[in-house]
């Protein structure tokens, strides 16, 4: 049955990697999808917002001050198979993929 696969990197380089990877487990480039994550520009609600919220939370005490990292690249692979999405999913545990 076919099934696509998303998972998100922390690198770019992790990503191309998994996406070459891919290609020389003999995946076809159509099945394969690598786009980058693009920040999103922040308005001068969404920092408002954000600042009312920082003020209201303890600094160093929990940590919510500190941002946390970003995803940086997402992989899509079209799989036909069981076998194809078990090959796709070891290859992508490899190259440190996460959950999308």
């Amino acid at each position: 049955m076919a099934h696509t696969i998303h998972r998100n990197f922390m690198s770019q380089e992790d990503a191309e990697a998994a996406h070459g990877a891919l290609l020389a487990a003999g995946f076809p480039a159509n099945a394969l999808k690598l786009a980058p994550h693009r920040a999103r520009e922040q308005s001068t609600t969404v920092s408002a917002v954000d600042n009312i919220f920082n003020s209201l939370t303890p600094d160093d005490v929990d940590r919510t001050d500190e941002r946390r990292p970003r995803p940086v690249a997402l992989l899509s692979v079209d799989t036909l198979d069981d076998e194809q999405r078990e090959q796709a999913e070891s290859i992508l545990q490899r190259h440190n993929a996460i959950d999308a």
